[in-house]
Order: structure tokens, then C-alpha cells, then sequence
């Protein structure tokens, strides 16, 4: 039998013994139902993770083979006075949101899309590779920051569950147990106790009557004598 042994067996020691088991339960039910959601969560999270992946590889292959085309056509000079050319610098911003009370981060970018107008390099001085790789690379950063923002979310999610379910399964196999078994185990005890001292109280009770009834026997004597 599993349970603890620093619980004096008094009234008080039960009573505060019972709240801790009722707390452990409360415990051990808001920690399931908030599980339950997280584990609910993922499952919806991690097909939409898994297409924002496939996209990212779909549109990083596709950058790819632009990049190299457009070497071919503009060369490492024409391509290197179009990167230094751009203006706008795309910026990426984190913050936070609450997910079933996890705080997970959220990855936003900005100026992430750019018009051709926008974007410096003279229009009439390059080619439309150019134009198909700027294309292609916004899109493909796009695709980065989504999947950023939903692997962070998912890894989060999943780190909280492992650390929540550690806690569920502590609480249902051992803290519980351990609490419900101390509590028979307190009860027994008190109930013993109390056997004993009723018993106890019984021969006193029987004694004092006794010697009582031998004060009256010895009185009663003496006035007969």
C-alpha cells in the first residue's frame, strides 16, 4: 500500500489530507479538458503545416531553376546591380497569441510584396527573368513566414502537451493514488482510535462505578455496624 506517512492521524490532519485529494482532482480534470483542446489543436494545425511545407519546397524549387536562368540571361553583374537596386526591405515582426492558455508566437511579415514600380532596377534595362525571380522570390518568402509561424505554433503546442501530459499521467497514477490510499489509510487509523478510546473510557467508566458502588457497600456497613 502506497501512501504518505508524514499525515498525523488526527481530525485536522484528515481534513487537510481530503482538500488536497479534492484539489488533486480538480487538478488532474481542468488539466485533461485543457489536453484534450491542445491535443484537438494540433490535429487541426498539422495538416496545414504540412501543405504550407509542401508549398515553401514547391516555390524554393521553383526559385531555384529562375535563379539559374536568370544568371544565364543577365549574367553576375546584371544580376547583382538588380538586387542592390531594390528599395523597399522586407521586415518580419513576431508577437503572441493564446492558444487554450499557451502562448504561442506569431511570425508576420511586411513589405513582403512588392510592385514591379517598387521594387528600383530599371525596368527597360532588364529582362523579365528578372521580373519572374522577384516574383518568385517574395512568393517564396511569403511561403517562409507562413511556415515559420505555423511550425513555431505547432512546436509549442506539442512541447505543452508533453509537459501537460506529464503532469495528467503524475496526478492519475501516482498523486491521486498515493492521496486516496493515505486517506483509508487515516480513516482506518481514526476509526482504530476511536474504538480504543471508547473502550477505553468504557473501563473507566466501569471502574469508577465499581469503586462507587464499594464506597456505598463499605458506607452502608458502617451504618448497620
Amino acid at each position: 500500500m502506497a501512501y504518505q506517512t508524514d499525515v498525523k492521524p488526527t481530525r485536522a490532519g484528515l481534513l487537510a489530507l481530503r482538500s488536497r485529494l479534492r484539489m488533486a482532482r480538480k487538478a488532474y480534470k481542468i488539466l485533461s479538458m485543457k489536453l484534450d483542446g491542445l491535443i484537438l489543436e494540433v490535429t487541426r494545425l498539422a495538416p496545414e503545416v504540412k501543405k504550407e511545407y509542401d508549398l515553401l519546397i514547391t516555390r524554393y524549387t521553383r526559385t531555384k531553376f529562375l535563379i539559374a536562368a536568370a544568371y544565364m540571361m543577365e549574367g553576375t553583374v546584371g544580376m547583382t546591380v538588380a538586387a542592390y537596386s531594390v528599395e523597399v526591405k522586407p521586415e518580419i515582426e513576431l508577437t503572441k497569441r493564446n492558444v487554450f492558455g499557451v502562448k504561442v508566437p506569431v511570425i508576420t511579415g511586411k513589405d513582403i510584396k512588392t510592385d514591379v514600380i517598387e521594387r528600383g532596377y530599371g525596368l527597360l534595362g532588364t529582362t523579365l527573368v528578372i521580373d519572374d525571380l522577384a516574383d518568385s522570390y517574395e512568393d517564396l518568402l511569403a511561403a517562409i513566414v507562413a511556415y515559420a509561424g505555423s511550425e513555431a505554433t505547432l512546436k509549442h503546442l506539442l512541447a505543452e502537451i508533453e509537459r501537460i501530459g506529464r503532469r495528467v499521467r503524475a496526478l492519475e497514477h501516482q498523486v491521486i493514488p498515493t492521496l486516496e490510499e493515505t486517506e483509508l489509510y487515516i480513516s482506518r487509523m481514526r476509526d482504530e482510535i476511536e474504538r480504543e478510546d471508547t473502550s477505553r473510557l468504557f473501563h473507566v467508566k466501569r471502574r469508577k462505578e465499581a469503586a462507587a458502588e464499594l464506597i456505598d457497600q463499605e458506607r452502608k456497613t458502617r451504618t448497620e455496624g
